[in-house]
């Protein structure tokens, strides 16, 4: 289940670097990407667990954290 207060979306150039850090982040989810922010396969993860860039690779486009109605970018590749 995910913290609604701190929701993270990530971002990818594929669809297999989403699935492979779906599973590299407990508790995440894989739906399409919100309409404001923009990515290359259409995918993304959500996920409310502490961001580390640790869990990201060369599939791994940004990662976004919700503020209010927006989303803030906090690391992009």
């Amino acid at each position: 289940m995910l913290d609604a207060e701190d929701i993270k979306v990530a971002t990818f150039h594929s669809h297999y670097g989403a699935m492979m850090f779906h599973k590299r982040v407990a508790g995440s989810l894989l739906r399409p990407v919100p309409r404001s922010l923009s990515s290359s396969c259409g995918t993304a993860v959500f996920f409310s667990s502490p961001f580390s860039d640790e869990c990201t690779d060369e599939n791994t486009e940004a990662v976004y954290q919700k503020e209010g109605e927006i989303w803030r970018l906090i690391w992009k590749k």
